[in-house]
């Protein structure tokens, strides 16, 4: 399957009947959850719809100004067949979008995924790798050099550990309970962990949860040396 999830549009000509949104920090493994939810035929085309250079392009593709008329297009454009919408949301993009609107009613009845992963500080690296070569999926190419840098790790460890903390924060406040996926755990069972979150929010796909996505695992010897020093240099980091 071969699908652009921001850039091509559904049109499936349905109401939205079931939405879900993944709260998600960077380098959680929110990508590889999209595409796998997408490859089942019936999980709408999950995407960063509040990214800062997605939504302009998106509202000047479809002719919208205000918030409720982007969500309206979204609906519309973004949803499968059997009536799903799906969306993406680190806490960096939501907060200055949303505020302090009430996320839990800004989609057709939503449920809350929460996508985090075990591994904190290899998930700080994975970060700081990806915004020095600006590559951000195993299927794109590295466009600049990197060079260890452990103040940018560490301000990245403080910042995920503030957006998680964020996250929980809203979620208590709207009395949200999220099903909770580690990446670590979907790296391992694609197939199965998609099939209980399916099973879980209520989506009836065409197809099965496939075994595995297109995207492959980043992390190689130098992720691994960037955390061997970092421990070394800060040991009373943990992951």
């Amino acid at each position: 399957m071969t699908y652009d999830t921001l850039d091509d549009d559904l049109d499936a000509g349905v109401e939205t009947s079931l939405s879900y949104v993944i709260c998600s920090t960077p380098r959680s493994g929110s990508y590889l959850l999209c595409e796998l939810l997408w490859r089942t035929g019936g999980g709408g085309a999950p995407e960063e719809f509040f990214h800062p250079d997605f939504m302009p392009r998106l509202m000047r593709r479809w002719g919208v100004e205000t918030l409720d008329d982007y969500v309206a297009a979204l609906l519309e454009h973004k949803t499968s067949a059997n009536g799903v919408f799906g969306a993406k949301v680190h806490w960096g993009q939501y907060q200055p979008v949303l505020g302090d609107r009430d996320i839990t009613k800004l989609f057709p009845n939503t449920r809350f995924i929460h996508i985090s992963r075990g591994d904190r500080l290899r998930q700080a690296v994975s970060w700081v790798r990806a915004m020095q070569t600006l590559r951000w999926k195993s299927s794109e190419r590295d466009r600049r050099e990197v060079s260890y840098d452990a103040e940018d790790i560490a301000a990245k460890l403080r910042r995920l550990e503030g957006d998680e903390g964020r996250w929980r924060a809203l979620f208590e406040r709207h009395g949200i309970e999220p099903y909770e996926v580690v990446y670590e755990e979907l790296a391992e069972r694609p197939g199965e962990i998609v099939g209980e979150l399916m099973e879980w929010a209520g989506i009836d796909a065409p197809g099965a949860p496939p075994p595995q996505a297109a995207l492959r695992r980043q992390a190689d010897t130098t992720s691994d040396e960037w955390v061997r020093r970092f421990l070394a240099e800060q040991p009373a980091t943990s992951g």
